[in-house]
């Protein structure tokens, strides 16, 4: 699907303020956003407005978005009240014509409440310029209210990748999945980690991808263990050698410091 995505309103031309800034943190939404759904196969066109007034920032956003021919144009905003308690998620669309849009606000303000916003369900209207200016179905995410203590403790607890997390999620369930695939192979190391036990020595020993040390106690290799597993999402690898097969003489051509291991 070809997503025109912006957050809303422009750094030169402000939107609402609270508790927080709203056109700062949607567009940190936004940037969180974006990987997850170029992730999931999506493609993503930039719809984001530096303009300096109202009329310029909804323009640019639309015309990028209609330019492009957009699947779905979406824009990502906060509310505010004069009433400090008012809070939750809602999501404006132009009318209920489009089902596969409607499901997908559906999901975003139960995916959003399950964090703790009140749902405030999908609303319809055609006064909006996003919504009306657009050729393609349009959505405003009210993702929660910047005046709202409440909403506000639940936004800084997820953070901007958990708000965005949400949405993606309601877009496309396999959008954070692969995100998160992607992430633990980034975490993955590259060094050539490895413990060893050899013939007739009751020592563990610890190659660390530049020198071998002996392991002094049980809990040090479990502990080198679970760190492992937990960067790598694997176990770390071990080996067995026997004197006939001295392979840990292998090891010491690339350690920087080889002292301790003229004890094997």
């Amino acid at each position: 699907m070809k997503i025109g995505l912006r957050g809303g309103h422009s750094p030169n031309c402000k939107g609402a303020f609270g508790y927080l800034d709203e056109q700062a943190e949607v567009r940190k939404i936004y940037n969180e956003l974006v990987p997850m759904l170029q992730a999931a196969g999506h493609q993503i066109i930039d719809c984001n407005s530096n303009a300096n007034n109202v009329s310029g920032e909804l323009s640019e956003g639309t015309n990028k978005a209609n330019a492009n021919a957009c699947d779905v144009y979406m824009t990502l905003h906060m509310n505010a009240s004069v009433n400090l308690n008012a809070g939750g998620v809602e999501v404006w669309l132009y009318d209920n014509g489009n089902s596969k849009i409607n499901t997908i606000a559906v999901q975003i303000c139960q995916n959003l409440s399950s964090k703790g916003l009140i749902n405030r369900g999908v609303k319809y209207t055609t006064g909006l310029h996003d919504l009306n200016a657009s050729n393609m179905p349009a959505m405003i995410v009210e993702v929660l209210f910047c005046t709202g203590a409440k909403d506000v403790g639940v936004y800084n607890k997820l953070g901007a990748k958990g708000i965005a997390e949400q949405i993606a999620k309601a877009i496309d369930q396999k959008a954070t999945q692969k995100v998160e695939k992607v992430e633990q192979e980034e975490r993955r190391e590259t060094t050539m980690q490895c413990v060893f036990s050899v013939e007739g020595k009751k020592a563990m020993y610890y190659y660390d991808g530049q020198n071998v040390r002996i392991i002094g106690h049980p809990d040090e290799l479990k502990i080198l263990q679970e760190i492992y597993r937990a960067n790598n999402g694997r176990e770390l690898p071990s080996y067995a050698w026997k004197k006939s097969a001295p392979w840990w003489n292998r090891l010491l051509p690339m350690c920087r410091d080889s002292r301790i291991v003229t004890e094997i």
